[in-house]
């Protein structure tokens, strides 16, 4: 019979940490990228994005993918190497560009580093001659102030005339053009070395984009959007190679919502996949994890016992209703609950009421450390709104009696108005807001269950986020029970 007493863990929260590859769970995001559906790969901190790089380059997945790691990458650097001759929005597309044909160039002959064929002969001594290596760093692919051509390697012709350099660091126009005439070149040599190697389908995945990422200066606003589009030009232009290439995004869905250009809506409808969990994908993955790591065919029902918290509600609902629904915060939860049973000595173990019931508090301090982490970038005096919440003390609360209590907490340098504040926690689900039906109801609207929903700047009444309940001491109105 199932026992708690065998599990260490569910895993840790954090992917990159995590023996992620032994319980990965195969879901619709990973056939849509293996299909070449999206490019685009939208999700909350948390929602699942390194996991999907982990499992396409490390765990067997049939394409040959390679993780861009952007986390410590020299966006400095890259900010000098802009197109003089674009416009603001397209000023690092032809810089992305050849940062893309590189990397596959690198992940190619990775496969080939014995094929003296032409075209894999020309990317390994264009590579020798400037990185001095057939394997360049990526934090090297932009740093050359200047980039040598030659019959060895390769010589592409701008306006009928063959480059015999590039100037990366120049102050001049025209960049873009001899840029955009190497990235072809090289391209062109990556197709024709994996179509002779009978290559699987390319994938080069940008993962980590907001390490480091404070505030998005307009500099970086111009360098995240050049990326975008410059994968969304290379899709278009080689749509047609075999094996297909595929620069495929993973970016924080607030970093995507703030930037703005043309072809964004174009995008995010048509070539962008959204990573959401829903209660039955979860319970899908948490499974995964207990039968790899208890014994095959172990559930969650086999864990925990069938008695209902109060309120009748299920333990499974009462938890997910403490999270944002991300596989991070269920492992963070559920942790916490193991170790409060691990203190029992029933045998089999399984998780009863109290174990739940006493893994809220040090889970609702883990909820306040990760909403630290998103919103402190964009508000940094977010916990004065936090207080007023708290000192209200209810789950539930009207406008004018958060207007009073934060108007008491609100120090001199922080100028987010009530209004203000109350939209930016419900953007990052803190708090959601009462949503009147045709039909005499109601219900709360979160941002991260109904983003459909948008801001209501007209709300009255607000509800704090079920899993800040215990770190803000807040109670239900009425002995309302949960």
């Amino acid at each position: 019979m199932a026992s708690l007493r065998d599990l260490k863990s569910f895993g840790q929260v954090a992917a990159e940490d995590d023996a992620i590859l032994d319980y990965f769970l195969t879901t619709d995001a990973v056939e849509r990228i293996l299909s070449n559906e999206v490019f685009l790969v939208l999700g909350r901190k948390g929602s699942g994005k390194t996991a999907l790089v982990r499992h396409f380059v490390e765990g067997g997945s049939p394409t040959l993918s390679a993780a861009v790691n952007l986390r410590g990458y020299p966006w400095p650097l890259h900010a000098q190497r802009l197109d003089k001759g674009a416009s603001a929005v397209e000023a690092y597309v032809s810089s992305w560009r050849y940062l893309i044909a590189v990397e596959l160039a690198a992940l190619v002959i990775t496969r080939a580093l014995d094929d003296e064929n032409s075209p894999a002969k020309a990317i390994k001594e264009f590579f020798r001659e400037n990185y001095g290596a057939v394997e360049p760093a990526l934090a090297d692919v932009l740093r050359p102030p200047k980039l040598r051509l030659s019959k060895a390697s390769f010589e592409p012709q701008v306006m009928g005339n063959k480059l015999g350099s590039i100037a990366l660091d120049r102050e001049d126009l025209g960049l873009g053009r001899e840029l955009n005439a190497l990235t072809e070149a090289l391209i062109s040599a990556v197709a024709k070395v994996a179509s002779a190697h009978q290559m699987p389908p390319l994938i080069l995945h940008f993962d980590e984009l907001d390490q480091g990422l404070s505030t998005l200066d307009p500099s970086r606003e111009q360098m995240l959007i050049g990326l975008a589009l410059a994968a969304h030009a290379i899709r278009h232009d080689y749509r047609d190679l075999h094996p297909p290439i595929n620069p495929v995004i993973y970016l924080r869905t607030d970093l995507w919502e703030k930037l703005q250009f043309s072809d964004k809506n174009k995008i995010t409808q048509a070539l962008a996949l959204n990573l959401e969990w829903g209660s039955p994908a979860l319970k899908a993955m948490i499974n995964k994890r207990l039968s790899t790591r208890i014994a095959p065919g172990t559930d969650w029902d086999a864990v925990s016992s069938s008695d209902l918290m109060r309120g009748s509600q299920a333990k499974w609902d009462h938890i997910l209703a403490r999270t944002f629904l991300r596989p991070r915060d269920v492992i963070q939860f559920l942790n916490s609950a193991l170790a409060q049973a691990m203190a029992r000595a029933d045998e089999p173990l399984v998780f009863e009421n109290q174990d739940i019931v006493a893994a809220r508090d040090s889970y609702s301090a883990y909820l306040k450390n990760e909403l630290d982490d998103e919103i402190v970038a964009h508000w940094r005096h977010w916990d004065e709104a936090l207080q007023a919440c708290s000192a209200i003390s209810t789950l539930t609360f009207d406008l004018d009696r958060f207007i009073e209590e934060y108007a008491k907490r609100r120090s001199a340098d922080n100028a987010v108005s009530p209004e203000d504040g109350l939209r930016l926690l419900y953007e990052f689900s803190v708090l959601g807001y009462e949503r009147r039906s045709g039909y005499g109801g109601s219900s709360w609207a979160f941002r991260y269950t109904n983003p459909e929903a948008g801001w209501d700047k007209a709300a009255s009444r607000f509800k704090v986020h079920l899993g800040l309940k215990e770190y803000a001491k807040l109670r239900e109105e009425r002995g309302r029970e949960d």
